[in-house]
């Protein structure tokens, strides 16, 4: 993040926004804030302050890159602090790490907005708006914060702020103010998917942000719309190879800035991602817990990457009356949903195990019920701003867009032509979609078409069969191998079967009744997921078991040199020092090895050799034993 680091402080309501409790961010931001000289920004020869991206030969006021909603944030002193991202007329939007920290709640500072896009605008004094700034919390989610301006803007200068999912490969631009340019330079990249914490981040690849970017808008290049604003980067650590390391930036989506602050949402256009009849207030216990964990789990796994000629879609019976598994779907999809997931965390933890899927991880939550393919198509093109040369026709924006997206679909039996909405349903699933298709009738003709059409190619199936158990035996292997150099260490060892479960459930896959069905993609897909989960776990185990092992290496070749200045010492003269030193040496020894006491014997074990003979004995931290 480029700003200063936060403190402990408390946010208000701002504009709806629910008060969260007391936090202290669990650590501050990785980027320093930019000093100048005797707080005057430096001039660059021939380049006014209001013209940006001098090194790139674009003016801040080129009509085609535009941008006069962007900002630059400064102290009082004239130092850059971050970006911004002007709304309305006398609202912008930042990082909350931006502002200067003055142990008030919020920040009482005031600081100066340049709007860098606007031809010789004057700097406007600005502070947080009451209520409306949202710490960086300890799982680093948040960081978000509106700031008042004290002088009015024109309006027309406001950023088009616009909700879209993050579509892989999409191009990107966003500007900042790095150290060595406060005149501000434009940055491209590519979004790559959701990250971060909670999954509240997303990935961009490309040009990498630095101190000075944090809080800059985030436009997609397609629609020229701001799609997000940039809150922090990613460095690989100094340990990995220099050709391996890896750098990229993070965004926070605008719907996931609407959940932290929801007066954001007047400034906001685009379609939301779930329709208002599916919306659930979260109220009341879950009751089908079987089903929320089986939606939870269609939401969490992913795509199926590289299993072509297999429609990832899922059809689902709920009749008329079923309350309890309406509800349910009802709260997968608003829990899944950037915007509307905010403001429930008594609801998310009082849910049953396996009920709460991720947040972000579905694209569009529709009901259909009256609506013909037309219609659908459209919606789908709205949502995420499809386009097409030409041909304006949802249909030729989708087939040109070629978007993998997350679909569930409610009420297909109760469309204008339920058949002719499941052939569109193929069109998307054949283009890498996932979705699920909810019908009211047991019976209804769109189901049974459904059934027909995504039918898996039974030869695949068998294919996928064979990989999966590869799969679990490699699992075995490795949760083996884990099992194996965990029990060394007292934190790691405990037994796991998790592989023996997995070979038993792909026994009953290869008998599934449901085999040559449809139904089978969805089992088959979860059962991967699992394979995956226990995979992963061992190699998590595996790393673990490997960094225990260099912490007892390194704590026995100091108990060595330490045993060793002890043994140039008259044996006599320390002889009460011996026991320390053996009771170090069979912590290390143990199997399974308890490497934090053994850390702390050894540890007694050197401050007792560096303690003179004849003192009291002190403890590491520095006090008597």
């Amino acid at each position: 993040m480029a700003g200063r680091a936060v403190g402990d402080r408390r946010s208000t309501g701002c504009a709806g926004f629910v008060t969260p409790p007391r936090v202290t961010p669990s650590r501050p931001s990785p980027f320093l804030v930019t000093p100048l000289p005797d707080g005057v920004l430096p001039h660059i020869p021939g380049v006014s302050s209001c013209h940006m991206g001098v090194e790139r030969g674009i003016p801040a006021d080129d009509p085609f890159y535009g941008g006069t909603w962007r900002v630059r944030i400064r102290s009082a002193a004239g130092e850059v602090l971050g970006a911004g991202i002007l709304l309305g007329s006398d609202t912008v939007l930042t990082c909350a790490h931006v502002i200067p920290d003055d142990g008030g709640v919020p920040p009482a500072t005031p600081v100066l907005v340049d709007l860098v896009g606007v031809h010789d605008a004057r700097p406007v004094s600005a502070r947080v708006a009451e209520g409306c700034w949202v710490p960086q919390l300890p799982d680093s989610c948040g960081d978000v914060a509106l700031l008042r301006l004290s002088e009015p803007q024109p309006a027309e200068h406001a950023a088009p702020l616009y909700r879209l999912p993050p579509l892989p490969g999409r191009p990107v631009s966003m500007f900042g103010f790095p150290e060595d340019n406060p005149s501000g330079l434009w940055f491209t990249a590519r979004i790559i998917g959701t990250a971060g914490p909670r999954s509240e981040w997303v990935q961009l690849n490309g040009d990498v942000v630095r101190l000075g970017f944090s809080g800059a808008g985030v436009r997609d290049e397609v629609g020229r719309h701001i799609i997000g604003m940039i809150v922090s980067r990613y460095d690989d650590s100094s340990r990995v190879p220099s050709a391996e390391r890896q750098r990229f930036s993070y965004m926070v989506p605008v719907e996931t800035i609407v959940r932290h602050l929801p007066g954001v949402r007047r400034w906001v256009s685009g379609d939301r991602g779930v329709d208002p009849p599916l919306v659930s207030q979260l109220v009341g216990k879950v009751q089908d817990i079987g089903f929320a964990q089986r939606l939870a789990l269609w939401l969490r796994r992913g795509g199926l990457a590289g299993r072509e000629g297999i429609a990832d879609v899922e059809t689902v019976v709920i009749a008329d009356g079923d309350s309890d598994r309406y509800e349910a779907l009802s709260r997968a999809v608003t829990l899944a949903d950037r915007e509307l997931s905010g403001g429930h965390e008594e609801a998310v933890s009082a849910a049953p195990h396996g009920t709460v899927p991720p947040i972000g991880s579905l694209d569009l939550a529709i009901d259909v019920t009256g609506w013909s393919d037309t219609d659908v198509a459209r919606r789908v093109a709205d949502r995420m701003d499809l386009r097409a040369d030409g041909d304006t026709s949802p249909l030729s924006r989708i087939q040109a867009g070629a978007v993998p997206l997350t679909i569930v679909a409610v009420g297909l039996d109760r469309a204008a032509d339920q058949e002719a909405l499941v052939r569109f349903m193929r069109v998307l699933a054949d283009r890498g979609s996932r979705l699920m298709l909810v019908f009211r009738d047991p019976g209804a003709p769109g189901l049974r078409l459904a059934e027909e059409l995504f039918r898996p190619d039974p030869a695949r199936v068998d294919a996928w069969l064979e990989e999966l158990a590869a799969s679990v035996a490699r699992a075995g292997e490795r949760e083996r191998e884990a099992a194996e150099r965990g029990a060394r260490f007292a934190e790691l060892s405990g037994p796991r079967q998790d592989a023996s479960g997995l070979r038993i459930n792909l026994l009953r896959l290869r008998g599934d009744p449901e085999l040559r069905s449809h139904r089978i993609v969805a089992k088959l897909a979860a059962f991967e997921h699992a394979v995956r989960t226990v995979g992963g776990r061992a190699e998590a185990t595996l790393r673990a078991a490997a960094a225990q092992q260099a912490a007892v290496e390194e704590l026995r070749g100091l108990l060595a040199a330490y045993a060793a200045m002890l043994g140039a010492m008259a044996a006599s003269e320390r002889a009460e020092l011996f026991p320390l030193q053996r009771a170090a040496h069979a912590l290390l020894d143990a199997v399974p090895c308890d490497v934090p006491e053994a850390r702390r014997a050894v540890d007694r074990f050197v401050h007792a050799v560096h303690t003179p003979a004849g003192e009291p004995e002190r403890t590491p931290e520095g006090g008597p034993s």
